[in-house]
């Protein structure tokens, strides 16, 4: 990379220094940050990316507490007509 001090000494010296050299002299300097500016506006929403793998199972949970105040299933005369079928055979 050209620095000034490079520059100025093929000027010294009679050499005549290329594009390059000033390009790669001007692309060297860097001068002291400034502020940040204002943030600007969101973007338009990307695409929805591939569907990832299955995951694996997850452990089997606790057994939930006994229910109560439930209706039963059959009314009283459900049951005893169920008894009857199963005394029949």
């Amino acid at each position: 990379m050209a620095t000034k001090e490079e520059l100025k000494e093929m000027f010294s010296t009679g050499k005549k220094p290329t594009g390059d050299d000033f390009a790669e002299l001007i692309d060297g300097v860097e001068g002291p940050r400034g502020p940040q500016g204002p943030k600007g506006d969101p973007g338009a929403n990307g695409k929805d990316g591939a569907q990832g793998p299955k995951g694996d199972k997850g452990d089997k949970g606790d057994k939930g507490d006994p229910g109560k105040d439930a209706e039963p299933q059959f009314t009283e005369e459900e049951v005893a007509a169920l008894k009857e079928l199963i005394t029949e055979e």
